[in-house]
This record gives C-alpha cells, structure tokens and sequence, in this order.
C-alpha cells in the first residue's frame, strides 16, 4: 500500500523525509494556503525535500483552463499528481491530461457513480474523503469496498487512495484489506509509531539493563 503525508508544513516534509519507504507528499489548496511562499515555490520545495510524489491541485474552473494548469504544474516536480475536482469540468480535463501520460486524482468522490465515470476515463487515482463521509454517517469505508468491485468490473487500473483519515486504526484497516494508497495528516503519522506497551517494555528494559550495569561495578 502506498502512504503519503498530507502537508505542505517544510518541518513535516523534513520529517517525512527521514522514512524513504513513505511514497510522497499530498497536498490541496487549503493545506498550501497555510504556508507563506507562492504556490509553485511550496510544491518545488516539497519536491527537493523527498524523493516521492508529489500531489498539487488546480485552482482553475473550467476544463480548457484546469488542463492547461495541469500541464503547467506537472513540470513543477519530478513525480508530480495533478488533483482535480471530480465534477464536470474536472473529469473532461482530467481524461485529457491522461491523453499525456500525466498521473491525476480525482478528488472530492462521494458518490459510486462518481466512481464508474472516474474508472471509465482511466484516471490514476480516485480519493474518497472517508473521515468526512463517516461524519455524515455514510460509511467510509463501506463506500471504498463498493469503489473498488465498480473499478474491477470496469476492467480499471484506477487506484483509490483513502483520504480524510481520523485515526491509525482506519489505516490499519485499509493495508489489512488490500487498498492501494493512504493520504493522513501529520498527527495521524505521528500515532502510528507509538504504543503505551512499547514505552512500557522500554522503560523496563532500561531499568533491567541500568541494575546489570549497577550490579556489575
């Protein structure tokens, strides 16, 4: 399974990047709207930083537009993703990047025919805002088992990537069933090394080891 970070925060890139086996970076606008450098400056810093992909989405409305920004922001890093709504304007410009060989995501998938169309134009990845759909008691991770028999009936290659992850747990959830990509925020990733038995289990071998050291002068 794929793991990306979802940041554009240079001390969260920094850390992601001491874990080669992570796969990228995502981000969207709300996450590049936090940071003070111009847009194509905070994805060209990210893409210095690791080694991964990198996801960046347009800003543009219409299809011509969205396309041509597509283009553009795939030169702004050596493994770029270009994000695109999934709506009208975003499927069409999406098909069309594809047509060049750029990997795109549809983002913002809430709903199974949403799905069928993304499979049908061959995009990269779809992205499921799980965290969100369960707030709404629609059942995120229902929804994705469903996505992903509408992709292999399809005869698609269109990867789904899970996003809007509240808690380790649903990560571990997703690698145990075979999911192909998983995007969470920077607290999210921080949980996932953690575990009160470790510290437990540290705390008394240290103890043990410091008695040794002790009995041994």
């Amino acid at each position: 399974m794929e793991i990306y970070l979802d940041t554009a925060n240079d001390e969260e890139v920094k850390f992601a990047a001491r874990y080669g086996f992570l796969d990228g970076i995502t981000t969207n606008p709300s996450i590049i709207s936090r940071e003070k450098e111009e847009f194509q400056q905070v994805i060209q810093r990210i893409d210095r930083t690791i080694d991964g992909k990198v996801w960046c989405q347009v800003t543009e409305e219409n299809a011509e537009t969205m396309y041509k920004q597509g283009l553009e922001m795939n030169q702004w890093a050596k493994n770029a993703v270009i994000k695109l709504p999934m709506n009208e304007n975003g499927l069409e410009a999406a098909y069309r990047l594809r047509q060049e060989h750029v990997e795109v995501n549809m983002t913002l998938i809430y709903s199974l025919s949403q799905v069928v169309l993304a499979a049908k134009a061959g995009v990269t990845y779809i992205s499921p805002y799980i965290g969100r759909m369960d707030d709404h008691v629609l059942d995120g991770q229902l929804f994705i088992r469903k996505a992903k028999e509408i992709i292999h009936a399809c005869h698609s290659d269109t990867k789904i990537i899970g996003a809007s992850i509240r808690s380790p747990q649903v990560v571990v959830e997703l690698a145990r069933d075979g999911y192909d990509a998983v995007t969470m925020a920077f607290p999210v990733y921080k949980k996932m090394f953690h575990s009160s038995l470790t510290v437990e289990g540290l705390e008394q071998f240290h103890n043990d080891w410091a008695y040794y050291e002790h009995r041994s002068l």
